[in-house]
């Protein structure tokens, strides 16, 4: 085993040691089905532009929105089209393409709340003393509820499959919400979840908090009855980067439950399209959902200026700063670089990792808000290795390979300002422990390195000194006796093992 270096600078580079222990295997990647304020899109070309299987996008969950109401098709008044009827068009056309699609209410039918309206309570033109914390009156006829929506959405040949608790049941708004303390949710779950119809498979996500707060869950958890009922434990990353941390704590506590995040939007202000900056910081942003333990990135609006594809909203009589030449239904680069995500990880499992700086030291809060971010998957004959620098300066990073995997090649797909999911493929010694190649700042690229498992390597002839019953020594794949070796490829008792 040897070291190749694509390049010779005297700069000490970063390390990243990849080894074989497997995490979370990622389910995929999404967005809410809505443009400009909140309405759902009704547009097949827009949802199979983001989920088909040709899609440079390459979507395949679809959140969308619960509506308030009692009935599909509400025909007048300011709820067409935010009832349920106005998602159709949109969950026909992601199913077509065989994406999940999931369920959130903002709120619940304003008969079943406290304050008899969808409006979360917190109006701000009135004082704070006639302001209402509007909650959940009526827990027993929730479930049903949800089972009246997805009998309707099955009647318009639409039918979803997933539905969730809450969006943000932790935030307090003047708009669609509803309030439960940790301790509500748990106890409406765990009263009245067997009423949830799972006839055609439906499955339960329990959630969403804004800030991925684990007090949501952890009663859940500790509850046997009432976590075997909740499929997927979901939040939302607004707010500090205790968040992901959250995440991280989540998965410990929960080691095999399915995790998503389910809505962030990443921008310094809306109506404008990103800067490159603000485009990897969202890569930033997905990458450290990963890395901290979740299944799935679900972003906010599919169809917006900060968003994945251009909504073709106007502002103020002009066109939205950046979007000169953009028209409605063109693909922007927030969408690009998340394809460069759900395009190589869809079904990838997440690889532990040490990553160091030049100095040898480790970063002071690994996987959260970090200059420069990796993350490592395996996918079938695929080690897939993602790198994100945010910084204007290049760097340097040797990647040390597990014996287990023999690298035969590499594919490198790179994203910088102006050039995004470009790629090429470098030339490389195969067969080597580590390689080392230039990053340029201000970049995400990803490495797709086609492996061998060298542990289900064919061809090595074993010598005839191999035949007796059990053997305590070590030989090299020549046939060599050797002493036990501490790293590389190695035969002991007639078996070829890797350290």
């Amino acid at each position: 085993m040897g070291i190749a270096a694509l390049i010779n600078t005297n700069a000490a580079p970063l390390t990243l040691k990849i080894t074989t222990e497997e995490k979370q295997t990622i389910t995929g990647f999404g967005a809410a089905s809505l443009e400009n304020l909140m309405r759902p899109t009704q547009d097949a070309t827009i949802i199979r532009k983001a989920f088909n299987k040709t899609s440079v996008i390459g979507l395949n969950i679809l959140r969308m929105e619960m509506s308030p109401n009692m009935e599909g098709d509400v025909n007048v008044g300011w709820d067409t089209p935010y009832d349920w009827k106005g998602q159709v068009t949109d969950v026909k056309a992601a199913i077509g393409c065989g994406a999940i699609v999931f369920a959130t209410p903002w709120s619940p039918a304003a008969e079943l709340k406290t304050n008899g309206s969808a409006q979360g309570g917190n109006d701000e033109s009135k004082p704070e003393s006639e302001r209402v914390r509007a909650t959940l009156k009526y827990p027993e006829k929730l479930f049903p509820w949800f089972n009246k929506f997805m009998d309707y959405m099955r009647s318009q040949g639409a039918p979803v499959k997933y539905v969730s608790f809450q969006n943000e049941p932790d935030w307090w708004v003047n708009y669609s919400g509803c309030l439960y303390s940790p301790e509500q949710m748990y106890n409406v779950i765990k009263d009245n979840i067997k009423s949830l119809d799972r006839s055609h498979g439906e499955k339960f996500i329990a959630g969403e908090p804004l800030g991925f707060n684990t007090d949501y869950f952890h009663r859940l958890l500790n509850d046997p009855e009432v976590n075997a009922q909740c499929d997927v434990l979901a939040g939302h990353v607004y707010g500090s980067y205790d968040c992901k941390k959250n995440i991280a704590t989540l998965r410990s506590w929960a080691p095999d439950k399915e995790i998503w995040m389910t809505e962030h939007s990443v921008s310094s202000e809306y109506r404008h399209i990103p800067s490159w900056h603000e485009e990897l910081d969202f890569a930033e942003d997905v990458n450290e959902c990963l890395i901290n333990g979740c299944n799935a990135y679900i972003y906010w609006y599919l169809c917006k200026d900060f968003g994945f594809i251009y909504d073709g909203t106007k502002y103020d009589q002009s066109a939205c700063p950046g979007a000169d030449n953009l028209k409605r239904g063109d693909i922007l680069n927030r969408g690009r670089i998340m394809g460069q995500f759900a395009r190589n990880l869809k079904g990838a499992t997440l690889l532990k990792t040490s990553f160091s700086l030049p100095d040898g030291t480790k970063p002071a809060t690994p996987g959260v808000n970090q200059r420069f971010e990796t993350s490592v998957f395996k996918k079938g004959d695929s080690l897939i290795v993602n790198v994100i620098d945010t910084l204007p300066s290049s760097y340097e990073i040797k990647m040390v390979m597990p014996a287990k995997f023999v690298v035969k090649s590499l594919e490198r797909i790179q994203s910088t300002e102006g050039n995004i999911y470009v790629k090429d493929n470098p030339v490389i010694e195969p067969e080597l422990s580590e390689y080392t190649f230039a990053v340029p700042g201000r970049s995400f690229t990803t490495f797709i390195f086609k492996v061998e498992d060298a542990d289900c390597a064919e061809g090595i002839e074993i010598d005839e000194q191999f035949n007796e019953p059990f053997s305590d020594e070590y030989f090299n794949i020549s046939g060599q006796r050797i002493n036990k070796p501490s790293q590389g490829m190695y035969i002991w008792n007639k078996k070829k093992y890797a350290q």
